[in-house]
């Protein structure tokens, strides 16, 4: 790490180009990618992709929550929620509703189906969370949760 860090600084304090291997992006992509498909394999008995995944996991935390503020949760744009939402809602896993205290807001809950996946779910995202970050000592994470947020602070980029 010491090396990116080096050329990170190096290139930006003399204005030269980064090599690929470094970019900041491409690392954080490339770990992402490996993440997601252990996430995948998961849960590939289910039928669900990681973002429903995801999805369902947040609704566990918060049913029937508005449709607005689970974007915000999950970090994902209304069109890219609404295309997930329709696919989980056709297979019989959530619902939509609408707020009896404001008629144009929508709430998603989930049905008896999704709750009675939601011990074994739980589970491997619990299982799954805890082998990702088995690797780091407990100042490494600490470290990598203040890389993360200084990261998602960066402006310019919305999730809407």
């Amino acid at each position: 790490m010491l090396c990116l860090y080096t050329n990170i600084m190096s290139a930006k304090s003399k204005n030269t180009n980064m090599l690929f291997k470094d970019c900041v992006c491409f690392l954080i992509g490339r770990v992402s990618r490996k993440l997601n498909r252990i996430t995948k394999e998961s849960i590939s008995r289910y039928g669900l992709t990681t973002a429903q995944f995801f999805l369902l996991i947040a609704l566990y935390e918060e049913d029937g929550i508005l449709i607005s503020k689970l974007a915000e949760k999950v970090a994902l744009d209304k069109a890219t929620l609404t295309g997930i939402i329709d696919r989980l809602e056709r297979d019989g896993l959530v619902e939509r509703r609408d707020d009896p205290s404001d008629r144009r807001a929508i709430r998603i809950y989930l049905t008896d189906k999704a709750k009675r996946m939601k011990d074994e779910l739980l589970d491997i995202y619990h299982r799954n969370n805890s082998r990702f970050l088995s690797v780091l000592t407990d100042e490494e994470r600490k470290v990598f949760e203040r890389i993360v947020q200084k990261l998602e602070s960066i402006e310019g980029v919305s999730y809407e």
